[in-house]
Parts: structure tokens; C-alpha cells; sequence
């Protein structure tokens, strides 16, 4: 036992110093590389804050959408008016001078509809939004104030409608008394120059009403853009200025999808096209169009610093940001191809179903706005679903 113990110690000692390198070992051999120690990494910090972030946004925001929107809107509404007092002054309109006038009305409703989602700063004092557009107008109150002012035995100026029920002050009102026909038609109606002058003092309302909002904005002006930016007066910071906005495009994404799509469209054909936003001048799909490319406008700041931006450089999620442009995109895509009368649309079959898939993407943009979008950015929205479906 004694030997076999001295063999296995020698075999193990010989393994350890050909192991090691001794007993001799081979001088040629190529010594070892000592390894570099490996610099510890840094976590990296963002280069901005989220509330620089936020400011960013709103600052792109404000200038490139909405101010922007309402000097487009205080500008047509100055040509409506215009062009209201060049027709009321001609002894005998024709039924192409009309087109014309209902043509700068088109334009008007155009430009209001890109800035129809904003309900922060000027456009709500003095109830200015509602004497914009009173809609939807459950009570009728668009009827009887234009019929209030038919009937008065004053002067129809711009300072008396001012005065009036908001239903009769803006362009629903103007809707009404240049689209109808048969006895109300303003050409051949018994009553035609005082619709007339309703016109005329209506547009000029309106004109004074989108220039107040439009300066209401501007720093040389009311300067809310300046407590907009940077979440001062009306607001407790940025992030609050950036809640409240969000919870405006929220409520617009379901207003349009319920009251301009989903309530007209009702169970069966042929809808409920008498509750549509614009069912005289049948301005409704032009209307919901420019909404809904408004809608990924407000995502991307205009292809300014967007919350597309936001959202794979700060909060390094770009496949939010992705499926979120994805969803606008499909929603642009579904009602672009709606096309013709809205209310022929609605008795359609065919068309129905274009109408239930814009309604349908239009869902999905609503859904993932107020899940992925406000987890990822933190944002609160004091929005409650009109239907929740």
C-alpha cells in the first residue's frame, strides 16, 4: 500500500508542476497576455427631462397646429364676411353667387374643423366655442335662434347677435340660412333680405369671434401661448398643460367616433341622418377627414418634437410610438375612401360597412390612446367614455 501511495503521489506532483510550468518546462512557450480589467459602465442618463420633453411638444404643438389653425380660421371667417356683404349687396343673386358664398362658408367650417378639438384658453371664454358651433344641438336651439332673429323687428347686426342665444351665432347658424331650400331658401324666400342681414351680421359675429381667439394665443397678444408652453396661469406645470390637451384629443377621438359616425350610422340603414354634424350642407365627411388627419397631427406635433419623438428617445418605446402612427394612419387610410352624400352613404349597405370600419379604427386609436400611450407617458386624462364600448 505504502508503494502504490508513493506512485500516486510522484504521478501527481509531476502533473502539477507540467501544470504550473515547473520541472523544467519548456522555455519556448509563449507567456500569458495579463487581461485588462473591464471599465465598470455608467447607466446612462437622459439628455433631457421629461418635462423639457413635454415643453418641447407643446411649444411645436402650439405654434405649428393651433395657432397656426386659428389664423387660418380668423382668416376665412374675415373672407366669409367679406364675401357675405358683396352678396347681400346685389339687387339679384344668382344661384352661382350663392355657390360662391356657401363656398367661403366650406372654407370657414374647414379651417374650424382642424382646431374644433382645442378646449383650453381663449376659445372658452365668453362661451366662444359654443357661439362657434353649437353641436351636437339636442334642444334645436339652432332652429329657433335663427327664427329668433328673423323675427325680430330690430336691425340684425354683429353686436345683436352677440347678444343672442349661442345657437344663433355661428356656423351652424350660417349652415342654415345658406343651405336650405324650398321656403327657407335664402334666393326666393318671402323674408330673403332679412336672412340677408341675418347673414351678414351672423359672418361678421363670427369673424370677431375667431379673431379674439386667434389673439388670444399670440405673445403680442393675450399670450397664452406663453402659459400654454410653459404650464404657468391656467396650469400647474407642463405636465398638466400636456394632460389637459391630451384629454381634449381624447374626448375628440370619441366625439367623432359617436356623434359624427357611430349614432348617424344607428342599428340599420338608412341611419339617422337628420343628427349628423352637417346634414344641409352635407359637409359631414369632409369634416370628419380633416379630423381624423388632425388627429396624427397632434401626435407628431406636425412633424415637429411629437410624442412619436418622445416615446422611442426618451422613453426608449419605439414600438409604441410605431403602433401608434400605425393606428392613426389606418384611420386616415378608412376615411379617406368615404366619398358622396352622407346621408345616401348611411342607406347604403356597401358604404355602411366603410362607415363600421372607420368607426372601428377609429376604436382602436381610442383604445390604445388611453392604455400603451398614458401608462407609457405617465399622462392623466380627466376623460370619461361616452359609451365605454
Amino acid at each position: 500500500m505504502k508503494h502504490n501511495k508513493s506512485k500516486l503521489s510522484i504521478a501527481l506532483l509531476t502533473l502539477a508542476l507540467t501544470a504550473c510550468g515547473g520541472g523544467g518546462g519548456d522555455s519556448s512557450s509563449t507567456p500569458t497576455t495579463p487581461t485588462t480589467p473591464t471599465t465598470p459602465t455608467t447607466p446612462t442618463t437622459p439628455a433631457t427631462t421629461i418635462e423639457e420633453e413635454f415643453g418641447l411638444w407643446l411649444t411645436d404643438l402650439s405654434n405649428d397646429l393651433i395657432i397656426s389653425g386659428y389664423q387660418a380660421f380668423d382668416s376665412q371667417a374675415a373672407s366669409l364676411s367679406s364675401a357675405a356683404n358683396s352678396f347681400c349687396q346685389l339687387s339679384s343673386p344668382t344661384t352661382t353667387d350663392l355657390a360662391e358664398l356657401q363656398t367661403a362658408w366650406q372654407s370657414t367650417n374647414a379651417a374650424w374643423q382642424r382646431v374644433q378639438w382645442v378646449k383650453v384658453g381663449p376659445v372658452l371664454e365668453e362661451s366662444r366655442i359654443f357661439r362657434i358651433q353649437l353641436w351636437p344641438d339636442a334642444n334645436d336651439a339652432i332652429t329657433r335662434g335663427v327664427n329668433n332673429l328673423l323675427l325680430s323687428s330690430e336691425k340684425i347686426t354683429d353686436e345683436l347677435v352677440a347678444t343672442q342665444n349661442v345657437g344663433a351665432q355661428g356656423i351652424p347658424a350660417l349652415e342654415q340660412l345658406l343651405f336650405s331650400t324650398g321656403d327657407n331658401a335664402i334666393l326666393t324666400a318671402s323674408d330673403g333680405d332679412k336672412r340677408c342681414e341675418a347673414v351678414v351680421a351672423i359672418s361678421q359675429n363670427l369673424s370677431n369671434i375667431a379673431t379674439s381667439v386667434h389673439n388670444g394665443w399670440l405673445a403680442n397678444g393675450g399670450n397664452f401661448v406663453e402659459q400654454f408652453t410653459n404650464g404657468i396661469g391656467d396650469f400647474t406645470g407642463q405636465k398638466d398643460a400636456v394632460e389637459e390637451i391630451v384629454t381634449n384629443w381624447l374626448e375628440h377621438v370619441e366625439l367623432v367616433k359617436d356623434e359624427k359616425t357611430l349614432e348617424p350610422l344607428s342599428v340599420n340603414a338608412p341611419g339617422i341622418p337628420s343628427i349628423a354634424e352637417f346634414t344641409l350642407s352635407d359637409e359631414s365627411i369632409p369634416s370628419i377627414k380633416i379630423n381624423v388627419a388632425t388627429f396624427l397631427d397632434i401626435f407628431t406635433a406636425v412633424d415637429g418634437h411629437g410624442f412619436d419623438d418622445i416615446l422611442t428617445d426618451f422613453f426608449e418605446q419605439e414600438t409604441i410610438a410605431t403602433t401608434m402612427k400605425e393606428k392613426l394612419d389606418a384611420a386616415i387610410a378608412s376615411a379617406s375612401v368615404l366619398e358622396g352624400n352622407y346621408s345616401e352613404a348611411l342607406n347604403d349597405e356597401a358604404k355602411r360597412a366603410e362607415i363600421k370600419q372607420l368607426v372601428q379604427a377609429i376604436r382602436e386609436v381610442r383604445d390604445y390612446l388611453s392604455t400603451e400611450f398614458v401608462q407609457t407617458t405617465d399622462i392623466n386624462i380627466g376623460f370619461n367614455a361616452n359609451d365605454g364600448d
